[in-house]
C-alpha cells in the first residue's frame, strides 16, 4: 500500500488528533537556523539561510546536523557529528522560541478541538524538553494529553512505534485518530501505524505528494472536518 493509497483510506469518526510540531504546528525554523549558524561559526563556515536549514528539519537533531553537513559538502566522521549535535542542542536550548511563531490559526483551533472533546497529542522528532518548552511558550501545552519527543523511545518517526506510543499515552485508537504533518516522514509514519494523515499546505507540506482532499489550508478546516466526521454521533443522525 502506498502513502497516497492509505491517506485516501476510509473515513471514520475522530476521537483524537496528533500533530507533528516543527513545520506543522509551529514555525521553529528561524530559531533552529540561528542555533545552526552559531554551530557553523565554530567551523568558520558562513551562516546559512532559514530556507536552506529548513530542508533538513524533521528527523531530530542528529538527522538535522548530519544531513546539513552533507548538504554543505562537509565530510565529518560520525563521532564529530555526534559531538556537534550536543553543541547544537546546548545552543538551541538557550533560545528555543525567540523567533518561533504558531502556524495559521492554531491558537484558535487547538482550544476548539479540545472543547469538542477531541483528544490532542504531539508526536515529534524534536527532543522532549524542547518540544514542551515550545508548547508552553505559546500557552497551549495544557491542551495536549500526550507529547512524545524523539528522544523518548528507541524508534522515532518514520518508525510507526513513535506514533503508536503517543496514541497509547492518549488512550486513543489508531482507526479513530488523525495525524497532521508536513513531511514525507509524517506520511510514512502514519501509513505504517495505520493512522489517517492530513498534510498541511505550509512548512515543507507543499512538497509532499498527496491528493488535494488530504491537505489542510488552515486549522479551522481541520476543526470543520472533524465535526463533519463526528456528525453521526449527534442525536437523530
Amino acid at each position: 500500500m502506498t502513502v497516497n493509497e492509505f491517506i485516501l483510506g476510509a473515513e471514520r469518526t475522530v476521537d483524537a488528533v496528533v500533530f507533528d510540531l516543527d513545520g506543522t504546528l509551529v514555525d521553529t525554523a528561524p530559531d533552529i537556523a540561528s542555533a545552526v549558524n552559531r554551530l557553523l561559526a565554530t567551523h568558520g563556515i558562513a551562516p546559512q539561510t532559514v530556507g536552506f536549514v529548513e530542508k533538513f528539519i524533521g528527523e531530530g537533531s542528529h538527522g538535522l546536523i548530519d544531513k546539513l553537513y552533507k548538504g554543505l559538502g562537509l565530510a565529518l566522521d560520525q563521532e564529530r557529528v555526534s559531538a556537534d549535535v550536543e553543541t547544537y542542542l546546548s545552543i538551541y536550548k538557550q533560545h528555543p522560541v525567540e523567533k518561533a511563531t504558531l502556524y495559521a490559526d492554531a491558537l484558535e483551533a487547538i482550544p476548539a478541538l479540545h472543547a469538542a472533546g477531541v483528544k490532542l497529542g504531539v508526536c515529534t522528532n524534536k527532543a522532549q524538553q524542547l518540544a514542551q518548552a515550545v508548547l508552553a511558550h505559546f500557552g497551549i501545552d495544557g491542551y495536549f494529553s500526550a507529547v512524545v519527543g524523539g528522544d523518548m523511545l528507541a524508534q522515532r518517526k518514520p518508525h510507526p512505534r513513535h506514533l503508536l506510543m503517543t496514541l497509547e499515552q492518549m488512550d486513543a485508537a489508531p482507526e479513530h485518530t488523525l495525524y497532521i504533518g508536513d513531511t514525507r516522514i509524517d506520511a510514512q509514519c502514519a501509513r505504517d501505524a495505520q493512522v489517517r494523515c492530513l498534510i498541511v499546505n505550509w512548512g515543507t507540506g507543499p512538497d509532499v505528494p498527496v491528493p488535494d482532499d488530504r491537505r489542510l489550508d488552515s486549522f479551522a478546516e481541520l476543526v470543520t472536518r472533524c465535526a463533519a466526521l463526528n456528525a453521526s454521533r449527534l442525536p437523530g443522525a
